[in-house]
């Protein structure tokens, strides 16, 4: 196997205690103060609620406006509810803001772990500010390389993970409603065996991914399943086939959505209750939706199937084949 994740295929751990406790643990520090002699400091702390950019600040964002977190996400809600196509529900979904954001702070941290920096205390609201494109700056915190190993490297991912339950507290969300693939990103970020390598999998996580890209990607991981690994690998094929989410009762949950069920009925290949007719239909519900004038089935799909996509990426990851595919372009 190409990886050794230290978190299960399955959601495992999971989001169990309640949101209150969660948000109350988001704020709280778990790292002892450390030595400060190369740090890096950022260039000033503000307080104000919005800030215009200065002459230092300046590249490609620099006409947008910042805006600090607490009052952008409460303005912005984080989790939203949308309709299911082909029944009467709804579910709870990160917005596209939330998972930008989540990923622009996970890149951050990558980016000062490659350069053997860490964070010397826990993000605040106040340190984080989010422009209206979407960008995120940090402001009033330090990195330092004294005493830098991957131990640091795992509490910077765990106080991410606490500033993130804080922030989407903040904006009015219930945690207890977050998607599947978001909960496994969440504990990730926690994992106590987490590797620098695993890293790439946090900023590439297929949780953060945009809604309108989430087609184009699974196209791209199955075309790399199917296709590339059926030829260069089947053994690989297999493994990753046979670890794939929803073997009992996909078919069941394909009929029951009225939309979806037009694909399932009268086809010339009958579908069979296997992983790979599971992505088989999945394939072929992107191939053809826009020709139904169906531009927001994908959040339909995500809702029938929340964590296909992310077993299929991870999956690619422990058998070392994602690095092949340009997952890392599809965050827009």
């Amino acid at each position: 196997m190409g990886n050794t994740l230290g978190v299960g295929v399955g959601l495992g751990v999971g989001l169990s205690v309640g949101a209150a406790a969660l948000i109350q643990a988001a704020a709280a520090p778990n790292i002892e103060p450390v030595k400060r002699s190369s740090e890096a400091h950022s260039n000033r702390v503000v307080t104000p609620q919005h800030q215009h950019n200065t002459e230092e600040d300046i590249d490609e964002s620099s006409a947008e406006r910042l805006r600090d977190a607490m009052s952008y996400t409460k303005d912005n809600p984080m989790l939203i509810q949308v309709p299911v196509l082909g029944t009467a529900k709804t579910f709870w979904r990160l917005s596209d803001k939330a998972t930008r954001i989540s990923r622009k702070l996970a890149s951050i941290l990558r980016s000062q772990h490659s350069v053997g920096k860490y964070l010397t205390a826990p993000l605040k609201v106040s340190n984080v500010w989010i422009g209206s494109t979407g960008s995120v700056k940090l402001r009033g915190v330090s990195f330092t390389s004294w005493g830098f190993s991957i131990h640091r490297v795992r509490d910077d991912y765990k106080r991410l993970y606490r500033f993130l339950i804080l922030l989407i507290g903040i904006s009015g969300g219930d945690v207890t409603k977050l998607p599947p693939d978001y909960k496994e990103f969440l504990v990730l970020l926690r994992s106590d065996n987490l590797t620098m390598e695993d890293e790439f999998l946090i900023v590439n996580n297929a949780a953060l991914l945009p809604m309108e890209n989430r087609t184009e990607v699974f196209l791209m991981l199955h075309d790399r399943i199917v296709n590339y690994l059926g030829r260069k690998s089947p053994t690989k094929r297999k493994r990753i086939l046979s670890k794939l989410p929803y073997k009992k009762n996909w078919l069941d949950t394909a009929k029951a959505n009225v939309k979806i069920n037009q694909w399932v009925v009268d086809v010339r290949n009958e579908y069979r209750r296997s992983p790979l007719d599971l992505l088989r239909l999945n394939r072929n519900v992107r191939c053809h939706m826009h020709e139904y004038s169906n531009d927001d089935f994908e959040e339909t799909l995500y809702y029938e199937w929340p964590e296909l996509l992310m077993v299929m990426e991870k999956m690619l990851y422990l058998e070392g084949e994602l690095r092949g595919t340009s997952i890392q372009n599809k965050f827009g």
